[in-house]
């Protein structure tokens, strides 16, 4: 649905009701200051809950937590997730200039635009928008 028409429904009142269902990834982390401050750049929130575990917002809506993991072999970890995104140049525009973490933006034969990017922890974030 176009992104003007699920603004003008949800004014008035005519949204999507919230899924009964709602995944939330968790990314392992062996230091915490690193990570928050790494995704703070990028332009989400983070919310600490202590010293080993936070939320990371965006507009307000929580994403994704971060969980510290202090035997964590960063060179090993597969963690990932799927960002899509409403305009994936600006995001990778914006990212760009905050880390070189960023690769470069390809069309997929699977129809998405997408990009990586690996957080200090080696957790995988590719972002797209659909075709």
């Amino acid at each position: 649905m176009h992104p003007l028409l699920c603004s003008a429904l949800e004014r008035v009142g005519l949204a999507q009701p919230t899924p009964s269902i709602v995944t939330k990834i968790i990314f392992p982390t062996v230091d915490m200051a690193a990570s928050i401050g790494f995704y703070e750049r990028l332009g989400f929130g983070v919310e600490s809950y202590d010293e080993g575990y936070a939320w990371v917002k965006h507009d307000g809506r929580e994403l994704f937590h971060l969980a510290h993991v202090a035997d964590l072999d960063v060179d090993a970890n597969r963690a990932a997730g799927y960002f899509h995104v409403r305009d994936v140049d600006e995001v990778n525009t914006r990212w760009s200039r905050e880390t070189e973490a960023v690769s470069a933006l390809a069309d997929q034969p699977w129809g998405m635009r997408e990009f990586a990017i690996k957080d200090p922890s080696n957790n995988l974030l590719r972002v797209g928008q659909n075709l």
